[in-house]
């Protein structure tokens, strides 16, 4: 599980890694299960988001992507 934190107004992104041709069903994306994202924690305007992700697809935080 990847753990992120993140504040009011800021993003996360989930994309299909490079190595996977770009006409590529979004089915066959998710053949290996879904993507689960977990609230762990709330504190003042901060929230730790706990994301479970199939190894093809990138998660990253707005400022990375």
């Amino acid at each position: 599980m990847l753990v992120l934190t993140r504040r009011v107004g800021e993003s996360v992104f989930i994309f299909p890694s490079d190595e996977l041709p770009p006409d590529m069903p979004v089915s066959e994306l998710f053949k290996d299960g879904p993507i689960q994202v977990t609230l762990t924690r709330v504190t003042g305007n901060q929230a730790r988001l706990g994301i479970v992700a199939p190894d093809s697809l990138v998660i990253a935080r707005e400022e990375v992507a």
